[in-house]
This record gives structure tokens, C-alpha cells and sequence, in this order.
């Protein structure tokens, strides 16, 4: 296979649940395009994600998906993700996400996929980020960023997180996986996605840095921490519902017996201001 066909293509993808785009994303879009005049952007809303995965992976792909409570936009948008770049390769990002010098000044000609960590040592802008939920043996920086996916197409690293993706979905429990936040990162995001990679990192090709600022990329276009949660329809950290729908009666007693607890639990620790 020629180098020009394994190369990463220059395109932007980036996905949003509507083409009805507040102002902020807009002049993100533009600062993008003006910065990398070298590569296509294309933005998908959900509709598109949906025709995309069917007809590029079938209906089967597409029902499991699907399963994703569509409260949990984060997490379809996770899977979407590592769908479309194993498919089509090129550079994912965020919609709030952006970068800070041309993308041709980062690629090499010889990169296959790119990983980097937080910013997250003491004292720098996202101490402790990525390591907040699980500690990764041999990874002192914590969890591969996810927010950017940035890979040549058919790479072997988005194939098994597909796979552990979809696996997750078959088999969730917010019993075991949780719901919110921790449930999201477990079932779809950088937790599901570190711990597919890590076990095949030495196998394949890639280049690891150890942030995104090495990439030239930044995480949020927004000064203000948590401002970009009002970008989708409801924000997945404090749901309090299953990631995943459940597929009969009797796992939908389960999941929503989950749901109860949890809420009575947060309701005690809001009361009495103490962690159960």
C-alpha cells in the first residue's frame, strides 16, 4: 500500500445534534478553516451520524448505536467518532475544541495515529485531569485524550476500541458501569478508549506526546470551566439514568432501581453535606 494512502487525510470532521450553530462554534469553525487551508471541514448533526453509520457499517451497527439513550449525546458522539475515523481517517475534534498553530506544522508523513495526555502534573492547567477515575500502570499521565482522534483510516487501534465500544454497550450495567459522568467515560470515552488501546500500543504504529499543546490543539475555545456544557441539550456528568437502554423488563426494573438509589443518595449527601 502506497504511504500516500496510509497518510492521515486532511480533513476535520467535527459533529454537533444540530446545524443550528450557536455563534461561538461558528467563529471556531471559521478560525479553523482560516488556520488549515489545506484541509476540508465537515460537520455532522445527528441525522448525518445516524445515515453514516448505517450505511457505512449496516442497521446492526446502527441498532446498537442506537442504544445509547440519546440523553447521552456525549456518548453517541464518542462512538460516532471512532466509527467515522477508522472509516475515513483524517483529524476529529471537538466542536469546542481548536488549534493554536496549522495542523500541516503537526502531521508528519510518516504518522498513522496520534495520542496524547492532560496537562495534568501540579500546577499546570488540568492537574489531576485523566487520572481522576482510574490509575493506569505504566501511564503516569493518565488517560488517552479522546477528544481528538486523529489517525490514518482502517487503523488497528480504533478497530479494537470499536470493538470494546460496542462490547460495552451489549453487556452494560450501570450496577458495574455506572451512570453520569463515570458510566459515559467507561462505556464510550477515554476510560473505554485508553483501555482498548493500551494493551496493543506496542503493536502498531503511532506517535505519543505528552499533551495536546504538542499537537498544537487546545481543548476548549471557552475561558470559563464548564461553560461549554451548555452546548447540547442536557449534559451527561449529572444524569442520573442509565448510558444505555435496557433491552427487557426485567433489566429495566434493574437499571431504574439503580437510578433510584442513586438519586436518594445524592438527596442524603445535599442534606447532610457528607459523602455515603
Amino acid at each position: 500500500m502506497s504511504a500516500a494512502r496510509l497518510a492521515i487525510p486532511r480533513v476535520i470532521h467535527q459533529t454537533f445534534y444540530s446545524k443550528q450553530l450557536p455563534k461561538s462554534i461558528r467563529q471556531n469553525i471559521a478560525h479553523l478553516k482560516g488556520q488549515n487551508p489545506s484541509f476540508e471541514l465537515r460537520l455532522y448533526d445527528d441525522a448525518d451520524a445516524n445515515d453514516f453509520i448505517r450505511d457505512e457499517f449496516g442497521t446492526d451497527i446502527l441498532e446498537r448505536f442506537l442504544r445509547i439513550r440519546p440523553e447521552y449525546g456525549a456518548a453517541r458522539a464518542d462512538l460516532f467518532r471512532y466509527l467515522l475515523i477508522y472509516a475515513r481517517g483524517g483529524v476529529y475534534l471537538d466542536v469546542k475544541s481548536t488549534t493554536t498553530r496549522p495542523l500541516e506544522e503537526v502531521l508528519r508523513p510518516d504518522d498513522r495515529f496520534l495520542l496524547s495526555h492532560w496537562a495534568n502534573r501540579p500546577g499546570e492547567e488540568h492537574e489531576g485531569w485523566g487520572n481522576e477515575d482510574v490509575r493506569y500502570p505504566g501511564l503516569p499521565e493518565g488517560e488517552f485524550q479522546q477528544w481528538h482522534v486523529i489517525a490514518a483510516p482502517r487503523h488497528p487501534f480504533l478497530q479494537a476500541v470499536i470493538e470494546k465500544t460496542l462490547a460495552n454497550i451489549r453487556t452494560y450495567s450501570p450496577w458495574k458501569a455506572g451512570i453520569g459522568k463515570v458510566g459515559t467515560f467507561r462505556t464510550t470515552g477515554p476510560i473505554c478508549y485508553t483501555n482498548a488501546i493500551l494493551p496493543i500500543l506496542p503493536l502498531h504504529p503511532h506517535r505519543l506526546v505528552r499533551t495536546n499543546a504538542d499537537l498544537g490543539l487546545r481543548y476548549s475555545i471557552f475561558e470559563q470551566a464548564g461553560h461549554h456544557h451548555s452546548l447540547g441539550k442536557s449534559h451527561y456528568r449529572h444524569r442520573a439514568d442509565s448510558v444505555v437502554s435496557a433491552r427487557s423488563v426485567a433489566t429495566d426494573v434493574s437499571f431504574k432501581t439503580y437510578s433510584f438509589l442513586f438519586r436518594a443518595k445524592r438527596k442524603i449527601q445535599a442534606v447532610t453535606g457528607s459523602k455515603l
